[in-house]
């Protein structure tokens, strides 16, 4: 007896176009769904499976249908998926059945990070376009340039997400490995800028302790360039040239110290009752420039 109810083509051809996608991802890997009221644009985890085990190595895929692709695939997502996918700690694919030929295809989201977020970035629609060609076909096997494609993915995220912790690592193993080029947010840049003031630092007094105040002054010279707002670089800069003979140069590095200080409103304010104030530390830069019969600070900003 009909109910009358109808069942969509699309919808019926997006089903036939995940089971086929999945028929496909067992052959290397465990594909689960997500609970179904939970539309969060992922139609499977998976976990590859190395040498009949699982691996703890997951992948993400979003599945599509279509007796359209011609020489290529497109769809416009919403910005808001894809930053959820680009947030995501595992790689995602777009997987394309094409029903016409029985294929599927597949394309990385995260080797598109940067090309994606440029265009986030960029444009006033509240959309991206992401398209799939037929260049890398999801056959019924094990499919190995796509699994060799996630582990590199993971590697890429992984390099991310340590990073993040502080600690970012080259991605690979062996003698060749590499750093991606990927666009950074400022709080990440701010943490990494930081550690590397706080790594230089503990380098350059490694050699001053080894007597080695060559290789410390080309990395204290650097630093002071590098970050130019912390007048502790150019004073430590300061007494390496004093002990180099750079008079000069100390005496430059002394005065760039004290207008960084003059220019410091909140250290008074915000520092512990056990530190220094301002003017104490103004005072202490002054005696080593007396030292050195430095010329008085003028009243103009120093050079």
């Amino acid at each position: 007896m009909r109910t009358g109810k109808r069942i969509p083509w699309s919808r019926r051809l997006g089903g036939i176009g995940e089971s086929a996608i999945e028929s496909r991802l067992k052959y290397f890997s465990n594909p689960m769904r997500p609970e179904p009221e939970h539309d969060i644009g992922i139609d499977f985890y998976c976990e590859l499976i190395e040498d009949g085990s699982p691996s703890l190595k997951f992948f993400l895929v979003q599945a599509k249908g279509t007796q359209h692709f011609d020489n290529k695939w497109g769809r416009s997502f919403d910005k808001r998926t894809i930053h959820f996918w680009l947030n995501q700690p595992f790689p995602l694919y777009i997987i394309v059945y094409d029903d016409t030929e029985k294929n599927c295809y597949w394309m990385s989201v995260e080797e598109q990070r940067n090309k994606i977020l440029e265009r986030m970035r960029s444009g006033n629609t509240k959309t991206i376009r992401l398209t799939v060609d037929r260049t890398r076909i999801l056959g019924q096997d094990k499919n190995v340039a796509f699994v060799q494609k996630i582990k590199e993915d993971l590697d890429s995220l992984n390099f991310r997400l340590d990073l993040v912790r502080g600690t970012p690592q080259f991605i690979g193993k062996g003698y060749v490995r590499a750093i991606p080029v990927i666009y950074l947010p400022k709080n990440l840049i701010t943490s990494i800028r930081e550690r590397i003031r706080i790594s230089m630092n503990y380098l350059i007094h490694n050699y001053l302790l080894r007597k080695d105040t060559s290789n410390a002054y080309s990395l204290c010279e650097f630093l002071t360039r590098f970050d130019r707002g912390h007048y502790d670089h150019f004073v430590l800069f300061g007494n390496i040239c004093k002990l180099l003979g750079k008079q000069k140069e100390a005496c430059s590095s002394y005065r760039q110290a004290i207008e960084i200080c003059k220019g410091d409103k909140n250290w008074n304010r915000l520092k512990k009752s056990t530190d220094p104030s301002i003017e104490d530390i103004i005072s202490s830069i002054e005696n080593e420039m007396r030292k050195l019969n430095c010329e008085p600070l003028s009243k103009g900003r120093a050079t």
